[in-house]
């Protein structure tokens, strides 16, 4: 990094004019590749959301399982609406619901790559009404997902492992369910799944940390080759 001496005032007085020079090169700097050892936190967190077949709307329910409070940030990717924050304790979980448009998109972010991001529709006769929700299992570092069908028709979906790049398809009829885990060891506890399915509006995506109580690795996603 580049010397900052030059940043320093001349003394401790409050100087209001005082005005630093930036440097002449603004170059941002690299990344540094490879993974780095990675403290233990106290978080688990989860957000699932929801279509309301009755009233139109679409719900998340946000969920804090862990040690430590945690605050969620949610952004609209339609419309001028929002952000939105909910500050959640430990053990404890908020819920909050989006109506007014035919569609929704919105994106959820926490600590430590927390990441939830849902997208489809709220009417249509081809709109596929399904409920996804994760669990982890910390003991043996992994996660699964169960996707429920709501509708009445049979809908195709599909789950792609961000990380190795393979996807799992599933044919689910309407009112049955599928699951399906992964085990985590390989990223160190760190997961990047997107679910679509026949309905093209349709899709969900989950990123994040699976806590254990044990030191860890960074995301192994950042500083990668090709990563910018």
């Amino acid at each position: 990094m580049p010397s900052t001496d030059t940043y320093k005032p001349t003394d401790n007085l409050r100087h209001p004019s005082y005005v630093p020079t930036p440097p002449t090169d603004q170059s941002v700097p690299a990344q540094e590749p490879g993974q780095r050892p990675a403290r233990a936190l106290p978080y688990e967190l989860n957000a699932t959301g929801r279509v309301n077949l009755s009233n139109g709307s679409f719900g998340i329910r946000f969920e804090n399982t862990g040690d430590a409070t945690a605050v969620f940030h949610v952004r609209s990717g339609s419309g001028s609406a929002g952000p939105w924050s909910y500050t959640v304790g430990a053990g404890a979980s908020i819920s909050d619901a989006w109506s007014g448009q035919s569609t929704y998109d919105l994106s959820v972010y926490g600590p430590n790559g927390f990441f939830r991001e849902f997208k489809g529709s709220l009417a249509g006769s081809g709109n596929a009404p399904l409920d996804v929700r994760s669990s982890y299992n910390p003991e043996s570092l992994g996660i699964s997902l169960q996707v429920h069908n709501r509708g009445g028709k049979t809908v195709q979906v599909s789950i792609l492992n961000v990380y190795s790049n393979q996807a799992v398809t599933r044919s689910v009829e309407g009112g049955d369910s599928v699951s399906h885990s992964w085990s985590l060891r390989s990223t160190a506890g760190w997961y990047d799944l997107v679910i679509t399915s026949s309905d093209a509006s349709f899709q969900q995506h989950l990123a994040g940390h699976v806590e254990n109580g044990r030191d860890s690795m960074s995301d192994p996603a950042i500083g990668a080759a090709g990563d910018e």
